[in-house]
């Protein structure tokens, strides 16, 4: 069977028109008869209405002009999942992916566009929703298998199964309200997973319970699609993304940048965001009228403070760290944490109330380089912007090579310096004078902590690349200034040796 979910115009409502009142459901299904797509999303978008307070949704209720802006999560989106196969849905925080997998449950409605579902689905969309505090784990399992239209004889026959697979032991008969959220997480995936369904929906949740649960998940969506079932996951763990998923579909700004094979996109991902914010200054002028966060508020634009007084320095800086339109950058924004990890290693964390929208790897006259020789210098330019205040946090920049060897990790804490109230957008920079790395490809991580170097505000896990060419052959990580000498005991009477600065020959 073929279910239609959701033609409604942009306010939210019915289109009242015949020809769409009148689309024969039955119809659809019979023309789709021979394709294997399980979920087909037409032209779907979605729009937020935000207002600015309560009172200006009463005004505008009760006919006194619009008092709210629209915000659009979701644009011109299509694409079909497959019968059987596992389908990612990955991007960053506010590209869209949670409000799709809304969309597909059927939880929220589209503005525009339609979605098309072929069979039932369970879902495992928030942790704990659907759950009464007040009941226990096993009274939870009934109610939620009633809801999800599981008959009761299913009901007393599931629910062996799905206790023994949440581990929860005596904890089963205890009140939800004392559960963690990885209990929570237990007894929601476990039955979800043993609901019988065609289609299961996952958001973000495998990332929360401990690696022994997470594993169980992974196998359990393993068996789903021998199977034959769907699977539709979103997730920030790239690794889950990368081993599980068939396909998966990036979401960027509410529109999709990328469809395809999972490992070719998650790579794509990757890639976009090593390179993505570089050679900011060469970008185009953004484009749009100029909105001030608060206009009664004064600002101080373009100070420049270095440790060294060098003039040829803070030239190249300003020129190569130019922001054409702070006040852009500086317009209101949620914090908003980040959370992307390929498997056990992170890609993209923080809290959020830092936003790096450039990183450039420099030379000391302030161009933009990928490769430099031993003995340059090298400058690390890092442009963000903040979402809300924040007081002495601690600047970073780590340096590796290629195989993990950890080089340098210096920080404005343990030099004591660029402390302040921070609240605006700025640039910091760091330069290594006359580095004396050897030939080999190195990365940078970047970092902005809290001011007790707990919790990153941001941080760019090894991200940005660059190589030494030197034309030393000397072995090993580092040109170490160093001298040779011979001291002669005894030995047979001849010439006496000479030692002649390296490359000198004895004519």
């Amino acid at each position: 069977m073929t279910k239609k979910l959701h033609l409604v115009s942009e306010n939210d409502s019915p289109v009242q028109t015949t020809e769409q009142h009148n689309t024969d459901v039955s119809q659809v299904e019979k023309e789709h008869n021979s394709e294997p797509w399980v979920v087909k999303v037409s032209d779907i978008s979605k729009a937020f209405s935000i207002y600015t307070s309560d009172r200006a949704r009463v005004l505008e209720f009760l006919g006194n002009r619009q008092h709210h802006s629209k915000h659009w999560a979701l644009q011109d989106c299509n694409f079909e999942i497959k019968r059987g196969e596992c389908f990612g849905i990955m991007g960053a925080n506010g590209a869209g992916k949670s409000t799709m997998l809304k969309l597909i449950a059927g939880i929220t409605k589209p503005t525009k566009g339609e979605i098309l579902i072929r069979g039932n689905m369970s879902t495992l969309l928030d942790l704990g929703v659907g759950f009464h505090p007040q009941f226990s784990g096993r009274e939870n399992i009934k109610m939620n298998c009633s809801i999800l239209g599981v008959t009761q004889n299913s009901i007393e026959e599931l629910t062996p199964q799905i206790i023994a697979f949440s581990e929860l032991g005596n904890f089963i008969d205890y009140p939800v309200r004392t559960y963690s959220a990885g209990m929570c997480l237990r007894l929601g995936f476990s039955i979800a997973s043993h609901v019988p369904s065609e289609i299961l929906l996952i958001d973000e949740v495998l990332t929360v319970g401990d690696q022994y649960f997470q594993r169980k998940c992974v196998q359990k969506i393993a068996s789903f699609l021998e199977e034959k079932r769907t699977i539709i996951l979103v997730s920030h763990d790239l690794h889950s993304l990368r081993s599980l998923c068939d396909r998966v579909l990036w979401l960027e700004n509410g529109n999709i940048k990328e469809i395809g094979p999972a490992q070719d996109i998650v790579d794509a991902y990757i890639g976009n965001t090593r390179k993505g914010t570089q050679n900011f200054q060469h970008a185009p002028p953004l484009k749009g009228k100029i909105k001030q966060v608060n206009t009664s508020t004064e600002f101080h634009h373009t100070q420049y403070s270095c440790t060294s007084n060098d003039p040829k320095l803070k030239q190249a800086m300003l020129n190569a760290s130019f922001v054409k339109y702070p006040e852009k950058h500086f317009e209101e924004e949620r914090t908003t944490p980040f959370d992307t990890v390929d498997g056990d290693r992170p890609v993209i964390q923080g809290s959020g109330e830092v936003r790096i929208f450039s990183v450039q790897i420099l030379d000391k006259e302030g161009h933009t380089r990928d490769s430099f020789e031993t003995g340059e210098d090298i400058v690390v330019s890092v442009s963000f912007r903040t979402t809300e205040p924040i007081q002495n946090p601690i600047f970073g920049v780590a340096m590796f090579r290629d195989d993990n060897l950890y080089i340098h990790g210096p920080n404005t804490k343990f030099d004591r310096v660029l402390e302040g109230l921070y609240h605006g957008v700025y640039t910091f920079f760091i330069r290594w004078k006359e580095i004396p790395l050897l030939s080999g490809n190195y990365v940078l991580s970047i970092a902005v902590f809290d001011e007790h170097h707990i919790r990153p505000h941001i941080w760019h896990n090894q991200l940005y690349s660059f190589s030494i060419r030197s034309p030393i052959e000397d072995h090993g990580l580092l040109l170490l200034e160093h001298e040779w000498g011979m001291i002669t005991h005894l030995e047979e009477k001849r010439d006496p040796i000479q030692l002649h600065p390296k490359g000198e020959d004895d004519s």
